[in-house]
């Protein structure tokens, strides 16, 4: 995986992620809009025939979106981890 800022500018970031797919897109634009600081999330891929997806935020005004890129992954790997506790649990 390798990834580029494509665009950050004010409360505007676009990242550029290589070598994935609509699964970390999705799980990460959905997860930004539940955060109250954000503004706009989505991903897209740009073109099927190659192995890249781009991810936009636009944060609220006074607020910094790599920050919130980031709290979000910081999230998310902690919502991964406890759902591995429980199926360990269970297994």
């Amino acid at each position: 995986m390798e990834v580029k800022v494509l665009k950050k500018e004010g409360s505007e970031l676009i990242i550029e992620v290589l070598g994935e797919d609509h699964t970390l897109g999705n799980l990460i634009a959905k997860e930004a809009l539940l955060d109250p600081r954000v503004e706009y999330s989505s991903y897209r891929i740009p073109h099927p025939l190659q192995d890249r997806m781009e991810i936009t935020l636009v944060a609220k005004q006074g607020e910094d979106p790599l920050k919130i890129l980031v709290d979000v992954i910081d999230r998310l790997v902690e919502e991964v981890k406890a759902f591995r506790s429980l199926i360990e649990e269970k297994v």
